[in-house]
């Protein structure tokens, strides 16, 4: 009768063997496998805090609405220095903060949609994802959630301050929108669903 060989030694120190031919590839974090997730099972995203959240949301706000403000400050000083005089060019420069702000407004929408980041986002390190499979939003869903951003502002604010405590890290248009909101470097870059 021939005696079967030590048991195999599990290989300590060395990386995982690739998956045999015609199988995915494990990839890093939590979500099913599907065609371009990010994330297997067991594990959660690394969410973003809400500090990180708050500042890319006031860099956004800046780059969004600043150049409206400025142009609409400028125009009311030449209003107020040159009275009736100064009407039309203060006229045009208001116009001119309302076209910078809709450019930098759809610039923000459409970046957000095809990387999950703001320019905000980008500074602070953080991306907003589809909760369910880890891709991008789309122009679409970043658009809807940024309407839905009203919400959080009910009864004094509370969606905002709720992604404090909230196990996901999640605002109210976030939970409507099904979207999270993870450190960057936890997402591959290559997971833009779409436009």
């Amino acid at each position: 009768m021939s005696h079967p060989g030590p048991p195999p030694q599990a290989s300590y120190g060395y990386p995982p063997q690739q998956p045999a031919y015609g199988y995915p590839p494990q990839q890093p974090y939590g979500y099913p496998q599907q065609a371009g997730a990010p994330y297997p099972l067991q594990q959660q995203p690394p969410y973003a805090g809400w500090f990180q959240r708050a500042g890319a949301f006031l860099i956004d706000a800046l780059i969004n609405f600043g150049p409206l403000w400025v142009m609409v400050g400028i125009s009311t000083a030449i209003e107020e220095s040159t009275g009736e005089s100064g009407d039309a060019l203060a006229t045009i420069l208001g116009w001119v903060g309302i076209l910078a702000m809709i450019v930098a407004v759809v610039f923000q929408l459409r970046l957000e949609g095809r990387t999950g980041q703001t320019v905000g986002k980008k500074v602070l390190g953080i991306r907003a994802i589809r909760a369910a499979d880890g891709r991008m939003l789309g122009v679409g869903l970043a658009l809807g959630r940024r309407l839905l951003q009203f919400l959080n502002n009910v009864v004094f604010g509370l969606g905002w301050w709720w992604a404090i405590w909230d196990a996901k890290s999640q605002t109210f248009a976030d939970k409507i929108a099904s979207v999270i909101v993870v450190r960057a470097d936890a997402v591959p870059t290559s997971q833009h669903p779409g436009r």
